[in-house]
This record gives C-alpha cells, structure tokens and sequence, in this order.
C-alpha cells in the first residue's frame, strides 16, 4: 500500500456521493461513473460505486436496485470476480472495517446525464424495505475514487 493511500486512509476526504440508511443498513458515498468525456450517453452502463454495512446483529440482504434513466441495474459483487449476483448480504460492520467489494452496473442509459447531476436509485433490502438515494454522477478517471478498503470512519 502506497503512503498516499494510507495518508487517504486517516484523513476525512470531501464527500464523493451519497449518504443513506435503511433500516440498519447504511450506504455510504453512493455515486455513478460517468464515462471519461464526463457524460452518460443513451446506451452507456455506467458504474455505480458505494459501501454498504450494518451496525446491528439485524441481518439483510440487498435484493435490488432501480431507476427510471436505465433498462436494468445488476448488482455486481468483486468477490464474485465482478460477476452479476441476484442478492448481496448486508455485512456487518466490525471495529470500522466496512469493505466495499460490491457494485452496481446501471444496463442501457435511456438518456443523456452529465457529470454533476443526479440519477435516483431506489435500493431495495429483503427486511428494511426501500429508499431512494439521489445519486450523484461523477465523471470517471478524476482522482476522486475512495480508497479501496478504507474503513467507513475515515469516509465520515
């Protein structure tokens, strides 16, 4: 791991996305990938990045996501290679050590979005029901990606 990481790691960075809670379940800095030129075009499968964990012994499961700007959003795990999976486990979040090895894959853009603005997502937990999350898109490549395997207190 490189200094600048870790320097990352132990300092508050700015807020990259969008803070939410379901239930137990808390999602932290949501935000969509646009491509390089810093827009989505009709057709585009941009990248949804997050964490997600809990903080109680309540157990959920991440059953699905949606929004009205796209044909499909598939759940994506990196456990899983980057493979598609049906449902995520929400897991718990032990001494601060949240791990965001998932993602979402938003399928077939219905229209144009520009970096800067907001899609809205609704998340859907088997227990804790469902939440809309505006959901900023960011263009991609511009150094404002969270470290991997950051603790969720140094997102806060």
């Amino acid at each position: 791991m490189n200094a600048a990481m870790v320097a990352s790691c132990n300092v508050a960075p700015r807020q990259l996305g969008t803070d939410a809670e379901i239930g137990g379940a808390l999602l932290r800095d949501v935000f969509a990938e646009a491509p390089g030129d810093g827009s989505c075009q009709r057709g585009d499968d941009p990248v949804v990045r997050f964490a997600m964990f809990r903080e109680t012994d309540a157990a959920d499961v991440l059953l699905g996501v949606r929004t009205s700007t796209a044909d499909d959003v598939e759940l994506r795990s990196d456990e899983d290679y980057g493979g598609t999976v049906q449902r995520i486990p929400v897991p718990l979040d032990t001494a601060g050590s949240a791990d965001p090895t998932c993602h979402l894959r938003i399928v077939d853009f219905s229209e144009e979005v520009l970096a800067g603005t907001t899609i809205s997502l609704t998340f859907s937990l088997e227990d804790a029901g469902e939440t809309a999350v505006e959901t900023v898109v960011k263009a991609a490549g511009n150094g404002d990606a969270p470290p991997a395997r950051c603790s969720r207190n140094s997102w806060s």
